[in-house]
């Protein structure tokens, strides 16, 4: 009996150590998962997140050269406060950028959480221009307003005292229509925004998905013929050059941008370039006083939008618009959601765009500096 007990008690001791062992294993890693999220949601910075990218670092200096001379303008971005201006300074450094134009941005665009909706974007608005006097150089600030505000157009007239230089409209985004505004492009209580603008001269960056929303910005366009807008994204019609040639033509105060946003757009938009490449070389260079240089990344603290990739979306796009064929860096594919990434060949080389040097300085630098001023 004694010798059974004494085995007894031993399986019990094994069974509470391996009982402990389970438990420290399961807290280990726990706390290297708050670890990670903490860590992905901005804090807990390490020195790799300032490192350049590799491609940066490995640039031919002709190439290089060649960039300091456009002095380029990003003209599509979204930054979330002052916290990340010291890290988008560096990354301007890195790419050669010589200005960026700030777009005034609710909360959900830098969480893409529904329940924020439309939220704080005047806090974004003032944070932007208090940005852009800071570094008059650097940044110009395009607020935002909310078309169902009844007191958009008296904010827009003290944001543009404050210092901004153009206004940025979403309601022509068919999630933020769906789920935000429900309002048309030509709302009444629009049209008195317009109609300010136009007068003023101020400049519209106006997401308008044309294959919903055609008839109602054409309406727009047509009752301010001398309102400048740009709507980027070459107008959500990229897959249409047929379409977007005949409102350029039609409207010649409307512009666009070569930003695609999310890299799952991103590089959904390349590829439909890259298939059609001759079309696309032969409208950019037609069209080359009415399309702007962007990126819309959304610069915030999410770690995950280091400087070297921030750096990686950028010098694809130069690569896009400069060579005739590239391929895309590892960061942008794993940045893409998994179904996406599954349905993408990583080893892809794109067929690029090989675009003269005087076609290049007017996407880079010149129409954005005339639509929006030094």
């Amino acid at each position: 009996m004694p010798q059974q007990k004494t085995i007894v008690t031993e399986i019990v001791k094994k069974s509470k150590k391996s009982d402990l062992w389970f438990y420290i294993i399961i807290i280990i890693l726990l706390a290297i998962m708050l670890l990670w999220y903490i860590r992905q949601m901005g804090y807990l910075p390490l020195w790799i997140d300032n490192q350049p990218s590799t491609l940066i670092t490995e640039m031919d200096p002709a190439t290089r050269e060649r960039r300091a001379d456009f002095k380029i303008i990003n003209a599509h971005e979204h930054v979330q406060s002052f916290s990340n201006i010291p890290l988008l300074l560096k990354v301007m450094e890195d790419c050669q950028m010589e200005k960026m134009i700030m777009l005034g941005t609710s909360k959900f665009t830098f969480y893409l959480n529904p329940k924020y909706g439309f939220s704080e974007y005047d806090k974004n608005n003032e944070e932007i221009i208090n940005i852009s006097k800071k570094y008059p150089d650097k940044f110009i600030a395009l607020c935002t307003i909310d078309p169902r505000d009844e007191d958009k157009l008296e904010k827009l007239k003290k944001f543009i005292a404050d210092g901004a230089k153009g206004l940025k409209l979403y309601n022509g985004h068919g999630y933020f229509y769906d789920n935000f505004f429900h309002l048309p492009l030509d709302d009444s209580g629009m049209m008195e925004v317009y109609q300010y603008c136009e007068e003023q001269e101020i400049p519209i960056l106006y997401h308008i998905n044309s294959g919903r929303f055609l008839d109602q910005m054409e309406r727009v366009l047509q009752a301010f013929p001398d309102l400048v807008v740009v709507a980027p994204h070459f107008i959500l019609t990229s897959r249409n050059l047929t379409l977007l040639s005949r409102l350029l033509d039609t409207y010649p105060n409307l512009y666009t941008d070569i930003s695609f946003g999310h890299p799952d757009f991103q590089v959904a938009g390349f590829k439909r370039i890259s298939y059609n490449a001759v079309a696309f070389r032969e409208f950019m260079q037609k069209y080359r006083d009415r399309i702007n240089f962007g990126t819309d990344i959304v610069i915030t603290s999410y770690r995950a939008k280091s400087r070297s990739y921030i750096d990686d979306i950028t010098l694809s796009y130069f690569d896009m618009l400069e060579k005739e064929e590239f391929t895309l860096p590892d960061s942008i594919y794993k940045m893409m959601g998994k179904k996406a990434r599954e349905q993408t060949d990583q080893n892809t080389v794109y067929r690029g765009l090989n675009l003269d040097d005087e076609t290049l300085r007017m996407i880079y630098h010149d129409n954005a500096e005339r639509i929006f001023g030094k």
